[in-house]
């Protein structure tokens, strides 16, 4: 499959390393002009000689990268050689041909390369400015070249031309920018299994499933007169709803997946002073939010994010729940109560120091866990008759947020409301929109397939529906024609990847 670009003769080039200051900086180039822009602006620092970089593929080679000369370029002598390269770096008005830095460049032929086309990688030094001067030199000259154009790359394009070129299939292409842009280790490892390609064996799988359904079904179309046996209806219609099933269990595992992967929020309800920042506090492993004797400190909500067995758990410190006319203080009370309508868990923290008193009215989507603090003082559980009323029917725990007492404990209850689905913390299935669109079509089409073989419709009808199936299998898999689709699943990577 030949790659899509503006014109066939186009060399891509960007920064491949992300922002900001570091070790090492990386420049990527890809397509027909690489050797070219490489014999124009790279010098081995050893010889102070143009390397022959495909007599030596995928070495690297230590060079001196210079700007380059603003004329037609080729030969060794558009550049200084290495006695008079120091000289041209310590001129103060150096002229076009001085050194911009040294690293090492590696060539990688075609279509054994990444992109599927030649593809150079600048090892340099990782200060933003030298890589932007490098790539903005390499443009200047190729401007002023009859040689082969040299572009920006645009998102993700370097991975788009692997695909294209059939060098990556579509789900791990995607798995590519999963693992780039990864949170958390779940969405890490989810993101490693689907390019290690999971989950195109399943998808391959399914496909070969429905090939093989089809073909059952347009033999018995093609030879309805001839005498021959075919599979027992009953036995077709045992497999078919065997893959509804198993496209069923995929979707869901998919789904938890995602909710783990958006991560979970857990928010800290109570009266004033009863400790929610403190528990904040215990949980982070330091002081986040200030604690003081003083009702009301918290206004308005603090939030943290914490990782927990690779899922990021986002804890929202809210302020304390009360009748109160302080207009502030009041704000902060409505915040509270959206917070716990938005969070999966709502830890109410409960004064234990005090007498009983009356809960506050707790409204959430969520499981409520109600956490007795301040155990080190006194048995909060007897001090409150309404506990009675929590065995059975609500999560309860007893903690002090003073010494640690309780929150092992508080950690393994969160975990098991967590992972509640534990076949997914083991075995993560990272899905994207798309992949739910076509899975979903593919079930819809295979639960038809039952409904018209139940309604003894003809095969011919039978088979029009095993095709629908058939084509968003491919289109999981990644035949895709649609440029509009194609770009927008690439247009959320980096620049450079």
């Amino acid at each position: 499959m030949r790659a899509n670009r503006l014109t066939d003769s186009e060399t891509i080039i960007a920064v491949s390393t992300a922002p900001g200051t570091g070790a090492v900086g990386m420049v990527r180039l890809s397509g027909p002009g690489v050797l070219a822009v490489l014999k124009r602006h790279c010098r081995s620092v050893a010889s102070g000689r143009a390397p022959d970089f495909a007599a030596q593929p995928r070495t690297a080679i230590f060079c001196r990268v210079f700007a380059g000369a603003k004329q037609a370029a080729g030969s060794d002598a558009a550049l200084p050689s290495e006695s008079n390269a120091a000289k041209a770096a310590s001129d103060p008005t150096p002229d076009s041909h001085q050194a911009i830095d040294e690293g090492l460049v590696t060539f990688f032929a075609g279509p054994a390369a990444y992109t599927g086309e030649d593809t150079a990688e600048l090892s340099l030094h990782g200060n933003p400015l030298i890589l932007q001067e490098v790539v903005a030199a390499i443009l200047e000259a190729s401007a002023h070249s009859d040689e082969a154009p040299v572009r920006p790359a645009g998102p993700g394009e370097f991975t788009r031309l692997a695909y294209l070129n059939g060098r990556l299939e579509l789900t791990r292409a995607e798995a590519v920018h999963r693992m780039i842009t990864a949170r958390t280790h779940l969405e890490l490892a989810a993101s490693r299994k689907n390019l290690y390609g999971e989950l195109s064996r399943l998808v391959s799988r399914f496909r070969s499933a429905i090939i093989h359904l089809k073909a059952e079904t347009e033999a018995e179309v093609d030879f309805s007169t001839e005498d021959l046996t075919f599979e027992s209806l009953d036995a077709r219609k045992t497999r078919v709803r065997e893959l509804v099933a198993q496209l069923e269990r995929i979707i869901e595992r998919g789904r938890e997946t995602e909710r783990l992967r958006a991560g979970v929020q857990v928010a800290l309800v109570g009266v004033p002073n009863a400790g929610k920042s403190s528990l904040l506090n215990r949980m982070l492993g330091w002081d986040r939010s200030i604690v003081s004797p003083a009702a009301g400190t918290t206004r308005d909500y603090v939030s943290e994010e914490i990782e927990l067995d690779g899922v990021a758990l986002r804890f929202v410190d809210t302020a304390g729940l009360r009748d109160t006319e302080d207009q502030i203080e009041e704000q902060g009370v409505r915040l509270s109560r959206r917070a716990m309508q938005q969070s999966q868990i709502v830890l109410h923290i409960i004064d234990g120091e005090r007498e009983a008193y009356e809960f506050p009215e707790l409204e959430s989507g969520g499981t409520i866990v109600h956490v007795f603090n301040k155990s080190d003082i006194r048995d909060a559980y007897a001090a409150f008759p309404e506990y009675k009323s929590l065995v059975g029917k609500a999560q309860h725990i007893s903690v002090s947020c003073a010494n640690g007492d309780g929150f092992d404990a508080l950690r393994e209850l969160i975990r098991g409301l967590v992972f509640q689905n534990s076949e997914v913390a083991e075995n993560p299935l990272l899905l994207e929109d798309r992949h739910r669109y076509h899975f979903t079509h593919v079930k819809e089409s295979l639960a038809k397939v039952l409904e018209l073989w139940d309604q003894g419709a003809p095969d011919e009808i039978t088979a029009l529906e095993i095709d629908r199936a058939l084509e968003h299998t491919g289109a999981v898999a990644g035949r895709i024609d649609n440029e509009e689709v194609l770009g927008r699943i690439f247009s959320v990577f980096c620049v450079g990847k």
